[in-house]
C-alpha cells in the first residue's frame, strides 16, 4: 500500500500548490502574482492594495491593458541586490539594472479620464445609511458599507472610465472599480448585477449596478453596497470626501 500513502502525498502537494493565487519567483524575494482570466492591472493592483503605475512600472507594462492570462507580475519594486551561494560562502552582488521600460506618460495619458485634476467630485452611490464605517490600518475594513434594498440602482460616484467589471476578486462579489483620473478610483463591491462593462465612460449618478447583499445566506431583504474610494492604489475613508447629507 505503499504507492497508495505516495499517491495521496502527490495529490495534496498538487492541491497546495493550486490552491493559492499567488506564487513566488524562483530565487527572487519579491511577491507576484499569477494573472487569471478576466483579471486587469487596476483588479490585481486594487486587490494588493497598489499603485496600478507602480505595478505596470515595476512590470514594464506600457499599455494597462496588456495581460494575458497566465502571465507572472512582481508586485514588489526590483531589489537593488541578490544573496548568491558557492559552496558555502554567501555574498551579496548587485542585481544587473532592470531592462524592463517604465510606463510612458502618453501611455498612461490614454487611460485617464483627467490627468489634469488631481481632485474629483464625490457623489453618494446610494441613499442608504452606513452599516459600516472605514477602518484600516489595517483592521481590513477598507470602505464603507451602505444599506439598502437588493436590486436598488447603485450610481457612478463620479465621472469616470470602468477599468474592472467581474467577481474575479475574492470577498467582493459583483465588482465595479471606476478609475476618475491619473490618482483616483472608485470600488462597488456586492452587486447583485453589473450595468456597465470594461472600458466604458461614466457619469456621475449614472446607474452602474444593482444592489446585491453582503451575506448571501441572509435571509431578509436587506441589501448592501461596499463604496471604496482609492487614493494612489491605498483605501482612504470615503466620508471624507463624499457630501454631508
Amino acid at each position: 500500500m505503499a504507492w497508495v500513502a505516495l499517491l495521496l502525498g502527490v495529490m495534496t502537494l498538487s492541491g497546495c500548490a493550486t490552491g493559492s493565487h499567488f506564487d513566488r519567483w524562483a530565487g527572487r524575494d519579491a511577491p507576484v502574482t499569477r494573472v487569471r482570466s478576466g483579471d486587469t492591472l487596476y483588479s490585481i493592483a486594487v486587490a494588493n492594495d497598489l499603485d496600478w503605475r507602480d505595478v505596470a512600472r515595476w512590470n514594464g507594462i506600457r499599455d494597462p491593458r496588456d495581460l494575458r492570462a497566465g502571465q507572472m507580475l512582481r508586485l514588489t519594486p526590483p531589489g537593488r541586490t541578490t544573496r548568491v551561494t558557492t559552496g558555502a560562502t554567501t555574498r551579496t552582488v548587485p542585481r544587473k539594472p532592470s531592462m524592463a521600460k517604465p510606463a510612458s506618460r502618453s501611455a498612461s495619458a490614454r487611460f485617464s479620464t483627467s490627468d489634469s485634476a488631481q481632485g474629483v467630485t464625490w457623489k453618494w452611490p446610494v441613499n442608504g445609511h452606513v452599516l459600516s464605517h472605514f477602518i484600516d490600518q489595517s483592521n481590513q475594513q477598507k470602505g464603507l458599507i451602505l444599506a439598502g434594498a437588493i436590486g436598488e440602482p447603485v450610481r457612478a460616484s463620479a465621472d469616470g472610465e470602468v477599468v474592472y467589471a467581474g467577481n474575479g476578486l475574492p470577498g467582493y462579489g459583483n465588482l465595479l472599480i471606476i478609475k476618475h483620473n491619473s490618482t483616483w478610483l472608485s470600488a462597488y463591491g456586492y452587486n447583485r448585477s453589473l450595468l456597465v462593462k470594461e472600458g466604458q465612460s461614466v457619469r456621475a449618478g449614472q446607474v452602474v449596478a444593482t444592489m446585491g447583499r453582503r451575506d448571501g445566506r441572509a435571509k431578509d431583504k436587506t441589501g448592501s453596497l461596499l463604496f471604496q474610494i482609492r487614493r494612489d492604489g491605498k483605501p482612504v475613508d470615503p466620508m471624507a470626501y463624499l457630501p454631508s447629507r
